[in-house]
């Protein structure tokens, strides 16, 4: 019987998604856990995994289409096995953009006949060399027997196909697995190489939020990116929330190392981009790591203990600090650090209060809490004693004048840090969380510049 395959529901309120492209076509075969198609809400881009190895029989529903929770979305069949032609969606979905088509189900592979496999006597002594199961394999011959050509195509490796879009992909820092995804442009020969891109997120978040949205801003530019979860978060392995922000560094380092790997991507051409504390990470490692050829940092800190202490009024300072003491004299004493609220250390203003506590409730896997050693690292990183060295290679800075989260101060002392070329953008109006969700004009702005400064400085090609 058919596998189904169904639009997940990611996030408490989450009632629909919105089909982003399908990673196979009809006919494709798919392997269990491979990525199947993309799927788009409102907070959230991440992909669907095939539930099954087989055949993708039957897509249900084009790229574009708004389908809710639960609806099946295609089918997956094992070779050889019908799949009722009438089989359609059981609830219509509405089109994302203008009035799509209902999409019309493509011919199935025809099923290998049950009973006897009719095969050549030369066909079956091929096929038992190699250890090939005939009945996987469709004869050409008289009354569909199989044939030696049939053995002899089925052994042949398959032909050189485009690269998929978006990849499931997993990569060692420091020997701790991390998790990531990596966006292609469509359309790439099997010999091109385009210039890459490693995208940082930013404090506690993960690999899945606002960072592939800037990364399919990328792709139609001819970049290829890659999103990724740091050690101790998302899917990645590592000592659970801890956030320290040189190990993070690390990992963006290596992560650049793998991308360097990867057969499309001119290890020449590499680029490092980042959100908030991302940003600063990214600032760090382009400062460190020569391969990199360009960073971009979007309302980023450049010194963590002036970020921490602007959020606190002076009195609460010296407590925070107070605090720090007895956790460093506490971690020396017994191994461990006091666990606290992410929000207790980076304090944010009311609105990103409120877009931050919406998340949590929203995506409860983001919660997490974590050490007060988090606050010690922090205060020491200072990326703008860092920024100087990434000189001459290119730096863009983009910072709202109303972020209350992380004032527009920030960039403005990284840019006076850093030597040329440097650029910075200051977008008037925009606050820290404000602009992330990807169909706000805000959004476009800040892609906008991402990829423009990369044209500019590190062509793709």
């Amino acid at each position: 019987m058919a596998t189904e395959v169904i639009m997940p529901k990611w996030g408490l309120s989450m009632q629909e998604g919105v089909i982003g492209r399908w990673l196979k076509q009809e006919g494709d075969r798919v392997e269990n856990g491979e990525p199947l198609l993309e799927v788009e809400t409102e907070k959230i881009s991440n992909v669907v995994e095939a539930p099954a190895s087989g055949i993708l029989a039957r897509i249900l529903y084009e790229a574009g289409a708004v389908v809710p929770i639960t609806q099946v979305i295609a089918l997956i069949a094992a070779p050889g096995e019908e799949v009722p032609e009438g089989t359609a969606p059981a609830t219509p979905a509405t089109p994302a953009a203008p009035t799509m088509p209902a999409p019309t189900p493509a011919a199935v592979p025809t099923p290998v006949e049950a009973g006897p496999v009719r095969a050549t006597p030369v066909a079956r002594r091929l096929a038992k060399a190699h250890g090939l199961d005939l009945a996987r394999i469709r004869g050409t011959g008289p009354d569909r027997t199989i044939t030696k050509d049939d053995v002899e195509k089925a052994l042949a490796p398959p032909p050189a196909a485009a690269r998929a879009p978006i990849q499931k992909v997993s990569f060692f820092s420091d020997g701790y697995r991390l998790n990531g995804l990596l966006y292609t442009p469509e359309g790439l020969g099997p010999d091109e190489k385009r210039a890459a891109v490693v995208l940082c997120v930013g404090y506690t978040y993960l690999k899945t939020m606002v960072m592939p949205d800037i990364a399919k801003a990328l792709t139609p530019a001819g970049y290829v990116a890659l999103v990724f979860d740091y050690r101790g978060f998302g899917e990645s392995e590592g000592p659970r929330w801890r956030l320290l922000p040189h190990e993070q560094v690390r990992d963006v380092r290596a992560a650049l190392t793998f991308l360097a790997d990867q057969p499309q991507v001119n290890a020449e051409r590499l680029a490092v981009a980042g959100l908030s504390l991302g940003g600063s990470n990214a600032i760090a490692a382009g400062a460190l790591d020569p391969r990199v050829g360009a960073v971009v940092a979007i309302e980023a800190p450049g010194d963590g203990e002036r970020w921490l202490s602007s959020l606190r009024r002076h009195w609460e300072w010296l407590e925070f600090k107070a605090r720090l003491v007895e956790d460093r004299a506490r971690r020396v004493q017994t191994g461990q650090s006091t666990r606290v609220d992410p929000l207790e250390i980076a304090l944010p203003d009311p609105d990103s209060r409120a877009f931050l506590e919406g998340v949590y409730r929203e995506f409860p896997e983001m919660q997490c809490d974590l050490p007060l050693e988090t606050a010690e690292a922090l205060i020491e990183f200072r990326p703008e004693a860092l920024v100087g060295q990434i000189a001459p290679r290119p730096l863009l800075l983009i910072h709202g004048d109303a972020d209350r989260l992380v004032p527009v101060g920030e960039a403005r002392s990284l840019y006076a840090h850093a030597s040329t070329p440097r650029r910075l953008e200051v977008i008037p109006g925009m606050s820290h969380f404000d602009w992330v969700m990807p169909t706000s004009t805000g959004f476009r702005r800040v892609s906008d510049l991402v990829a423009g400064f990369l044209r500019e400085v590190l062509p793709a090609q």
